[in-house]
């Protein structure tokens, strides 16, 4: 019988899409949960003269869905990379085991793709072709951050036995060691006016629950002599990009009046946790040069407590913002981990 015990989940970057690549223990992801569904259209025959349908064609396939887990200093590279588009070699900093990635935004993430392989006990579901939509980052007061990822693929193939990746190949990948979550306790949120001078202590904001949402917009077409799966996924629109902050307490007029006079922020989210070697920690920095405020409430619970929930749009900047050089795109992410190599590689 299978449980979730002998779940074990791997991705790869793969070179063509819709060819499965074999993926190692160096690949492997540790996942809270997995929503990906497989459907086939379905094409009845419903010509005239019969009282039933009696004869069907199987039509398109779609395969898309989530998956989730905590997000981790390392270990989820490669996905972060693949819906962001642009990552490169990492920078060594100083003499040591520590690796600063900078994980930029690229107009679009065409020829990034790849593999994900999952062990169910029974067999291993293959997903040859796998493209990142998105992802959205969620923290709260206590508690480790999560990340969704948003997946599009071209199809799912079940192997027991045969395949590129099979249920035995899976089930001997090495067992990941657990921890090295990023917690919401290690953050710390910086804000100010986006024409304003760098970010710094003073700048401080204190909410107790983020979330940050990006989706490109991805849509997978359906061409002659593809046995009705998707090309590989391209933009079909903009991309979209948010940002909630939610405070305990209403204490400042400050952001209904951001939102009246429609001013422009700026915005970092820092965390830092155990150190890689000494005077090198463990990081996870976002940078967000272009925030809009699109609605900030103060909304009263029957207890009478007075929340104060804000959400934003995030934008391309025009002009660079102090302490955000080469910063352009709505977002970036920078990491510093002990991986030594570019995740998209």
């Amino acid at each position: 019988m299978a449980s979730g015990k002998e779940f074990k989940a791997a991705f790869k970057k793969a070179g063509a899409w819709g060819t499965p690549v074999a993926v190692g223990s160096a690949d492997a992801l540790l996942l809270t949960s997995e929503k990906l569904v497989k459907s086939v259209e379905h094409l009845p025959d419903d010509s005239a003269g019969q009282a039933f349908h009696a004869q069907r064609d199987a039509g398109l396939i779609t395969c898309s869905g989530d998956i989730s887990a905590y997000l981790r200093y390392q270990g989820l590279e490669t996905l972060l990379a693949m819906a962001m588009g642009a990552a490169g070699e990492p920078s060594l900093a100083g003499m040591t085991s520590a690796y600063a990635h900078a994980l930029r935004l690229a107009d679009d993430a065409d020829g990034l793709f790849g593999t994900l392989a999952l062990y169910k006990g029974l067999s291993c579901h293959e997903y040859a072709g796998c493209k990142v939509d998105g992802f959205s980052l969620e923290g709260e007061a206590g508690q480790p951050l999560s990340v969704t990822f948003n997946l599009i693929c071209d199809d799912m193939a079940i192997n027991a036995s045969g395949g590129v990746n099979t249920a035995a190949a899976l089930a001997a990948l090495a067992a990941l060691p657990a921890g090295n979550r990023v917690l919401f306790r290690q953050g710390a949120f910086r804000l100010n006016d986006a024409a304003g001078p760098a970010l710094s202590a003073a700048d401080a904001i204190h909410p107790n629950r983020f979330s940050l949402s990006f989706k490109r917009g991805l849509k997978g077409d359906y061409l002659a002599g593809g046995e009705d799966k998707i090309a590989e996924p391209t933009a079909e629109s903009f991309p979209e990009v948010s940002l909630s902050l939610e405070f305990p307490t209403y204490t400042s007029d400050t952001y209904l009046s951001d939102l009246g006079s429609d001013a422009r922020k700026k915005l970092s989210i820092v965390f830092s946790g155990d150190e890689i070697e000494s005077g090198y920690a463990y990081q996870l920095e976002l940078l967000i040069p272009h925030l809009v405020i699109t609605n900030a409430e103060a909304s009263v619970d029957k207890a009478g407590k007075i929340a104060h929930p804000v959400t934003c749009s995030l934008l391309a900047a025009a002009a660079e913002r102090e302490g955000m050089a080469g910063i352009s795109a709505p977002f970036a992410l920078n990491l510093i981990n002990a991986r030594s190599s570019d995740p998209l590689a």
